[in-house]
């Protein structure tokens, strides 16, 4: 099967151990799903409230200086430590995973769709978890037949709480790679609170 005409493949389980699976060179997307935190839920809530003062956090960091970061950064509220604890868990697995020193860190606060159109990402690979709102969208239309088929692509939907890594173009120069995604366009799932973990360039 040529890169042309090769369907990305998902890999999903509620075993952490899905995540692995984005090493096998067919799999563009590896998803560990997880069940909701209640905890968790509730305060990612408060973060996307209209009075909340909470605009986001970005940031090249260490794995020793995430927790301190984190502290500073996110506000005092019920459930801040579970949400502090869960960032650090699925940090530590992304940079264990990759072998990294060091990660980008965002965790956004969306009020409307920011990527409406499918797209793929120019990184090796990419780290989302959609907290509250909705979860992205993905096709496993290929790459190559986006241009042609874009208004027939079946979208999915990554749950809330999944764990999903999506490879991206640059992830192996010798073959085509790279996960068609974007943003929910429906108002009604907006605000989103959405993490994305990247290779720290």
């Amino acid at each position: 099967m040529t890169a042309q005409n090769r369907k990305a493949i998902v890999n999903q389980s509620s075993a952490a151990t899905a995540l692995t699976e984005i090493y096998n060179s067919e799999t563009e997307l590896a998803v560990w799903q997880r069940q909701p935190d209640p905890k968790i839920s509730a305060y990612a809530a408060s973060l996307v409230d209209s009075q909340s003062s909470f605009r986001g956090l970005s940031a090249r960091l260490e794995l020793n200086e995430i927790e301190s970061y984190l502290s500073n950064k996110l506000p005092l509220g019920p459930g801040r430590q579970e949400m502090i604890d869960d960032l650090l868990l699925v940090s530590d697995m992304f940079s264990c995973l990759f072998e990294l020193e060091v990660i980008g860190m965002r965790l956004v606060k969306l009020e409307k769709s920011m990527c409406p159109k499918l797209h793929c990402d120019q990184v090796p690979c990419r780290l989302l978890l959609s907290y509250c709102g909705a979860g992205t969208e993905y096709s496993l239309l290929p790459k190559s037949a986006l241009h042609s088929q874009s208004d027939q692509a079946q979208l999915h939907n990554l749950p809330l709480f999944a764990v999903a890594l999506l490879k991206g173009q640059t992830w192996d120069e010798a073959n085509e790679h790279g996960l068609l995604h974007r943003s929910p366009t429906s108002d009604e799932v907006y605000p989103r609170l959405i993490l994305s973990l990247d290779f720290a360039s």
